[in-house]
């Protein structure tokens, strides 16, 4: 009997950026891995990863417009080059269904690429209007409801695959895009390993070995898609995988878990365990550690069995604003822990986000402010919305707005708290304190940073063919700039 052929298809996504862990595929692998246990033929196609093209910035995104600088570049430059990465959802099209698939799976994996994932299917469905399409992903589980209003899309299947696609695999009824449907949360779940980069110093991987958070943030959307219920890989199974990988050269693996401290035995089992079998490895968890979680011993630990940078979630100092936000807060522990890190000489970035529901340009600065006088790099996390959390569960604003309105890069104003100005300026600023803590300057940046200092005001570079020159970025916050410069020295 001739087997089903499928093609699982990552869309094309627009953005100002991306990253390799953004784009690792972890989910979409597994995907590929069920199918194939039950005897379909496969195909996985990753257009964010089939080159880039710039694009005019979308009507949805004027909002911008009078911040961008074209030609921008340097240490406190924000966003300037929108771009699809990936080839037109025409030609991604015509790229699928030259491979003569029986259906497709699409995969949205956050729901600010929601669009791309749609205009992908109606493309598919102007080519090809026989060919069944299927959507999930994080994106999915999110806001069903979104993608069953489509009627390009035939079948939405959200929640884990483990248990959402094999049922819906296993079903004899047809595609229904009327309810949404009830999501349920395995107890086993399944893993992938992507690799990420490699070169002749080694190879860099990513993955995730837990699902799901106890925690009740209001601004993070884990639950939405991996329910409150902590769960892990069983450690063989992970050993095992990992063996397809060369012991003979280095080796660096990211964890892409968002609390794998929540069971600390776990991960330095895990840890030891690789450790043992691959000498040169060494690890980082660059999606951010809660550093209520770290102690000095713990600290100790992950640096001997390999950690060499530290990444950590603060979200904010404000005790009332974490208080808004279901999130505890320590600054003195926190200072502690980066007091340690540096002593040990171990990099670390601390990330916070910048507009929150309370959040005020005072809270902003004084997040900044602190982390300045910190042995710290800063992340700044923009604040952007996810269908169905606190305060974003009414759904009628999603379908009257352009996905991309979700992302970070927008710096759109949905909590009201800042401007987009405040949330720009904010971050020039901190990508300002970074560029004040690098230990060695190319000519042109010390120009940069002596005319900052000498005027107390932010300036960038801008080029145009082999001329650049700096500029005072327009639109900024000028009573914010003013307040960080007046209290800081830098």
């Amino acid at each position: 009997m001739k087997k089903t052929k499928a093609i699982i298809a990552i869309p094309s996504i627009s953005d100002f950026y991306t990253t390799t862990h953004r784009l690792s595929a972890l989910g979409e692998k597994i995907v590929e891995k069920i199918l194939q246990n039950q005897g379909w033929n496969t195909r996985l196609l990753h257009f964010p990863r089939m080159g880039k093209q710039a694009q005019p910035l979308p009507p949805s995104l004027s909002h911008l417009k009078n911040y961008l600088i074209p030609g921008e570049f340097g240490p406190t430059a924000f966003f300037s080059r929108y771009q699809r990465f990936g080839p037109s959802p025409k030609d991604s099209a015509v790229t699928i269904l030259s491979e003569n698939p029986h259906v497709v799976f699409l995969s949205c994996f956050a729901f600010a690429y929601a669009d791309d994932t749609l205009s992908l299917a109606r493309h598919l469905k102007q080519q090809s209007p026989s060919v069944p399409v299927y959507v999930g992903g994080a994106g999915v589980s999110v806001f069903p409801g979104y993608f069953q209003a489509e009627e390009s899309i035939d079948a939405v299947i959200p929640g884990e695959a483990e248990s959402s696609l094999t049922a819906f695999l296993g079903s004899n009824t047809g595609p229904d895009r009327s309810t949404d449907p009830h999501i349920e949360h395995p107890d086993s779940i399944d893993f992938s390993i992507a690799t990420t980069g490699s070169s002749k110093n080694g190879q860099w991987l990513t993955t995730t070995l837990s699902r799901g958070c106890p925690r009740k943030c209001s601004f993070c959307a884990n639950h939405l898609t991996h329910g409150r219920s902590f769960r892990t890989v069983p450690i063989a199974a992970f050993l095992s995988a990992i063996q397809a990988f060369p012991k003979d050269i280095p080796l660096h693996i990211n964890f892409e878990d968002d609390n794998l401290l929540l069971d600390k035995e776990y991960f330095f089992a895990i840890l030891e365990a690789v450790r043992n079998q691959f000498p040169l490895v060494d690890f980082s968890a660059e999606n951010g550690m809660d550093y209520l979680l770290l102690d000095m011993d713990t600290i100790d630990r992950l640096i001997t069995l390999g950690f060499r940078q530290f990444n950590l979630s603060m979200a904010s100092l404000s005790p009332s604003i974490l208080k808004d936000s279901h999130r505890q807060g320590d600054s003195e522990h926190l200072q502690e822990i980066l007091r340690y890190l540096s002593r040990k000489k171990i990099p670390s970035i601390t990330y916070f986000i910048c507009g929150l529901k309370q959040d005020t340009t005072d809270s902003v600065l004084e997040n900044i402010r602190f982390l300045s006088r910190q042995t710290t790099l800063i992340g700044i996390s923009l604040f952007y919305p996810v269908p169905g959390l606190p305060g974003f569960k009414e759904t009628q604003p999603f379908f009257e707005s352009d996905s991309h309105l979700c992302t970070g890069s927008a710096a759109f104003p949905w909590s009201g708290s800042l401007t987009t100005a405040q949330m720009i300026t904010a971050f020039r600023i901190a990508r300002f304190v970074n560029f004040t803590q690098k230990k060695e300057y190319q000519p042109q940046e010390i120009d940069l940073l002596t005319r900052i200092r000498r005027e107390r005001k932010l300036y960038t570079f801008q080029r145009k063919g082999r001329q650049k020159w700096m500029i005072h970025p327009p639109g900024l916050d000028i009573e914010m700039e003013n307040g960080f410069f007046e209290a800081v020295r830098t």
